[in-house]
């Protein structure tokens, strides 16, 4: 009888203790899910660019390959451009044959033609190019020193393409610019002319910075048309993290907040990184047509699935130096764990949390 009451006595403790240990478990979760939001669903981001060529045409030479580092400036498809280089003679003799007309001397008109379609490809692609970095300096994700070499650039391109306007007037003057301009056959062949050199500067797309490409979809002889995918580019310049947080952990969440993130490429190594924004709205995936009544979610059971928003977080420069080195991919995994004050216990907690989860990834 004495040996029966231990044995319920031990079962008793057990039982209290486990009780207790999820009890305090569930604390735990209650509060730091706000004090410290946790989340395991985070990925690697990165801009993905179509490249996309202004001109159709058989494509001559594609010298890059899939997943190949690709430096700025660098060809990445060149387009057959022996029918281009004719447009432009033929466009340089309509040009001379309307100067004859009105007794001008075409050939610096020409060339001043010729250098002012190079300058406005070259400033249309700065353009491009700055609109994005321009864009992700006002996220903060990038540093302003980035911004503001390609502001320097687009202004060079800028002086660039004034000064080849400014070449092609004093060109116009010395023909004679008043008769010329009477002319709407000289005018018009000035026009051509300037669309067939941008077009041959065209036919050579160049890479709009550092990063990868990634899907590739044509091969030399093939036929592209203007505005047909050629393949992607992967940037490595502007990179980030977006950890899924729900609305719950999102509530003490601010920007600034620290962050410690373990990829599963490092195992057992924690890196940092800070709240840059986070999404004010998502989509639920439902499409009402105009005129159709919303249909009701249905949900079964007294549990729902929490709704989930992006968090962006800003990665200091090593980010750079991982991904070239393969480990940081885009849609790389994360965890990620946020700091949302000075919570000394709870703060503790979390960061023996994610230094064990991040040593738990060598097991996947």
């Amino acid at each position: 009888m004495g040996k029966s009451s231990e044995t319920q006595r031990g079962v008793k403790r057990t039982t209290l203790t486990l009780l207790v240990i999820i009890f305090l478990l569930f604390i735990w979760y209650l509060v730091s899910d706000r004090v410290t939001p946790y989340t395991a669903s985070a990925r690697v981001k990165a801009y993905v660019v179509a490249v996309v060529p202004d001109v159709s045409g058989y494509v001559e030479k594609v010298p890059v390959k899939k997943n190949q580092l690709i430096e700025p400036g660098e060809t990445l498809l060149q387009i057959e451009q022996k029918r281009f280089e004719i447009a432009v003679e033929e466009a340089e003799a309509a040009l001379e044959l309307a100067g004859q007309g009105v007794g001008a001397d075409t050939a610096a008109i020409s060339t001043a033609v010729a250098n002012l379609a190079a300058a406005q490809a070259k400033l249309d692609e700065a353009r491009m190019q700055g609109t994005r970095i321009f864009q992700l300096e006002k996220e903060e994700l990038i540093a302003k020193a980035q911004a503001d070499e390609a502001r320097r650039v687009i202004k060079t391109s800028e002086a660039l393409v004034d000064a080849a306007e400014a070449e092609l007037e004093r060109a116009e003057q010395q023909r004679g610019r008043a008769e010329s301009e009477k002319n709407p056959r000289m005018r018009a062949a000035l026009a051509a002319l300037q669309k067939a050199r941008l077009d041959l500067e065209r036919t050579t797309i160049r890479s709009p910075g550092k990063g990868f490409i990634g899907g590739l979809k044509i091969d030399e002889g093939a036929y592209i048309n203007s505005g047909q995918p050629a393949m992607s580019f992967i940037t490595v310049e502007d990179i980030w993290v977006e950890a899924y947080m729900t609305e719950n952990q999102l509530s003490l969440m601010d920007k600034g907040d620290k962050v410690e993130l373990a990829f599963d490429a490092y195992p057992g190594r924690i890196f940092s990184g800070k709240v840059k924004s986070s999404a004010v709205g998502v989509s639920t995936g439902k499409k009402v047509d105009f005129g159709d009544l919303s249909t009701v979610e249905k949900k079964q059971g007294w549990l729902r699935a929490p709704q989930r928003f992006p968090v962006i977080i800003y990665l200091p420069d090593y980010i750079h130096d991982l991904q070239g080195s393969g480990g940081i991919r885009l849609n790389s995994q994360a965890n990620v764990i946020v700091y949302t004050g000075d919570n000394y216990f709870w703060n503790k907690l979390a960061k023996f949390w994610i230094r064990l989860v991040s040593w738990l990834s060598y097991a996947y």
